[in-house]
Parts: C-alpha cells; structure tokens; sequence
C-alpha cells in the first residue's frame, strides 16, 4: 500500500530512482567499449577484427536468459533480480585485468551481456512499469528510454578519453562504481509485495514479441548506424554535438510528434541521419564534423520516437513489458552488430564504413515508407486502437 501512495504521477519518487538507474547503468557498459578494445589488442595480440569480435559478444550474451525472464520476475522479487544483475555486471567488470586469452574476454563479455540483459528486462520492462500509474506508463516507457540514450552517451563521452586521466583499472572501477550505486537506486525503490506465481520454467513472455518485430528490425536500423559510428568515429567533440542534437529534439519534439504524421516524422528523422553519414564521408574534423553530430542526434531522436511509439502501441495490455524488452533487445544487438560491422569493414575491406551506413539508413528509410508502416496501421486497426 505505502509504495502505491507513492506512485502519484509520472515523476514519482520511486520512477525517478528508477530513471537515475538507467541511466547510470547505460554510462558503465557503453564507456567500456572505446576503451576495451584497444585494451584487448594491447594485451591478447590479437588482430582489430578479432577484438571487435571480443567485444559483440556482448550483444549474444543479452539473448542467452531470455525465455528465463518472466520466470525470473515472477517467481522472485523483482527488485532483487534487478538489482543481483547488475551487481553480477559491476563485478565482472572488475575481472578484466585477470583474463588474458581473448575466448577469456569473449566468456566475461557474454556473462555480462546476460546480467545486462536481465537488468533491461526487470527495470525497463517490469519496475518502471510497476511504479508508474496506468494512464502514465507509455510516457514511462518513453522517459525511460530517453534516459538510457543520455546514458550512452555520456558513456562513451568519458571511455573515449577517460584513459587521459586515469589507469585501466582505475577505468573499471568508476564503471564498476556507477552500477553499484545503480544498484543502491534501484533498492531504495518502494514496489508492492506480488505473490509468486506459478510459471513456465520458459517462455517468451518478457523476451520477444513476435508482432512488433516487423518494425523493431526496421527500428534496428538506427542502432546499427549509431555502432558502426561508434567503431569508426572517435573525436569526443562529435558525441558531445550528437548529444546536444538529441537534446533539441527533447525541446523541440513535442509539438512535432504531435502534430506530424508517422511516416512524415519517421522519413524526417531518417534523412536527417543520412544527411549525417553523407558529412561524415567527406570531412574528418572541426564544424562539419560537429554539425553532423547534431543533425545524427536530432535525427536519430525524431526516428527513434516513431519506433518507440509503435513498440509501444503493437502489444496488447498483457503484453506491454515483452513488447518494450523486444525494443530494448534490438537496440542493444543493433549498436553491437554495427560496432562490430564497422571494426570489421575499417580493417579488412576498402569500402568505407560510412557508404554502408548510408546503405543501411537508405534500405531501413524505403523499409519504412513502402510496408512496415502500413502493417503499423493495419496492426492497429485489427486491435481496434484506430
């Protein structure tokens, strides 16, 4: 009872700690990757394909618990499950500088894939949601993502010149520290006590929802722009502008996303990307390297609400968690295939990493405008939203 007193409005006590959370989290895993590495290929003598492959495994490792999830939740307290997941993530971090072999590496990074996978799943998916009003839990979803977003960014801000001022293992131990003290938010959280439930040992429950993935690989296409910069890009001036982009569109987006259609607000938020990339290959520092963060963030921000919003919308009401845990599983395999694509194309091939990107954005841009918005529609009108 004490906790839903609490829980009046969108920006309630407990959903604040929640957001904190997130965010932190967000900022202890993307800071690793400009900084592991150059680490691996320093320590295992491996080639740069082989240590972008270090590093994706990661991403496979978010999949690994995933029809454990409504388990997890529903058999033991949320919160704690939450919580021991990211405390595991925080540990394993710790444990870098004790590997050496990069199958090793590649082992801890999928471990901590899991844990950050189960951590997406029991806070965005489950407490956010669980703090949050009714009437309220779509702007939740929203806010919560946005919050992940500022969280990523300001993670690689500081893994692209962290190691300026401090040691690896001192590195590893602020990423350590930021999940800890996520860890102290998410147990400061009030959420009512929910009796156990007999449940399938596995299911897709709180995994994947088989109707949003139409869009949500088409939403995939975005994160997969974002890591195949994230390879290729390392002025931290770019990331700072790509930031500052996103946070126009959060002061300007409102009455756009209101007022414009989907497909305009998509196909806006698109071009505004490939505008990006197109700068991107032509320019390697100074303005136009700058102006093409900002256009890359206010696009990616304009593309990524259409997205969220369809994921949100396509689940029926029991469905709402699985439907925002596939949002979250495809953003994560996307900057991490694009990482890995772009590490990939960098090293081994003459073709410009940006002229795939520009690829990709212009495919994901047709994609869009030719079917996966009309199944969007279509999908609502058969549950009778429209």
């Amino acid at each position: 009872m004490g906790a839903t007193l609490t829980n009046r409005g969108l920006w309630n006590r407990n959903f604040c700690l929640i957001i904190l959370a997130d965010m932190l989290l967000y900022a202890s895993v993307y800071m690793l990757f400009p900084v592991l590495h150059g680490q691996i290929m320093a320590a295992g003598k491996c080639t740069d394909l082989q240590a972008g492959w270090g590093i994706a495994v990661f991403g496979l490792g978010v999949f690994v618990p995933g029809m454990l999830n409504a388990y997890l939740v529903d058999r033991f307290p949320r919160k704690s499950v939450c919580a021991y997941s990211i405390l595991a993530l925080g540990v394993l971090t710790l444990a870098y500088p004790y590997v050496s072999g990069l199958w090793q590496v590649g082992l801890l990074r999928g471990l901590q894939g899991a844990c950050y996978g189960i951590a997406l799943m029991s806070m965005g998916s489950t407490l956010a949601i669980d703090v949050t009003p009714t009437h309220f839990r779509d702007h939740a979803n929203v806010n919560f993502t946005w919050s992940g977003l500022i969280g990523m960014f300001l993670g690689v801000l500081f893994g692209l010149d962290g190691l300026q001022y401090v040691t690896f293992q001192e590195f590893l131990w602020i990423s350590a520290i930021l999940s800890f003290v996520a860890v102290m938010l998410v147990a400061m959280v009030d959420v009512c006590f929910r009796a156990p439930l007999e449940v399938p040992f596995f299911s897709f429950d709180r995994f994947l929802l088989f109707r949003a993935l139409v869009p949500g690989l088409n939403m995939a296409v975005v994160p997969v722009i974002l890591g195949i910069i994230l390879g290729t890009v390392s002025d931290s001036g770019f990331y700072i502008c790509m930031c500052g982009g996103f946070v126009v569109f959060l002061l300007i987006g409102g009455p756009l996303t209101s007022a414009v259609g989907g497909r305009i607000l998509n196909g806006l938020g698109f071009l505004l990307v490939l505008a990006s990339i197109g700068v991107l290959g032509t320019c390697e520092d100074g303005a136009s390297l700058w102006g093409a963060g900002m256009i890359a963030g206010l696009g990616m921000g304009f593309s990524l609400f259409q997205f969220l919003r369809m994921m949100i919308l396509l689940p029926l009401h029991c469905e709402r968690g699985t439907g925002y845990h596939t949002y979250q599983l495809l953003w994560c395999t996307g900057v991490i295939g694009g990482y890995l694509l772009g590490r990939w194309q960098a090293s081994a091939t003459d073709t410009s990493p940006f002229v795939t990107a520009f690829c990709i954005g212009t495919a994901g841009l047709l994609f869009y405008q030719l079917f996966v918005h009309r199944y969007y529609i279509d999908r609502l009108k058969e549950n009778n939203i429209i």
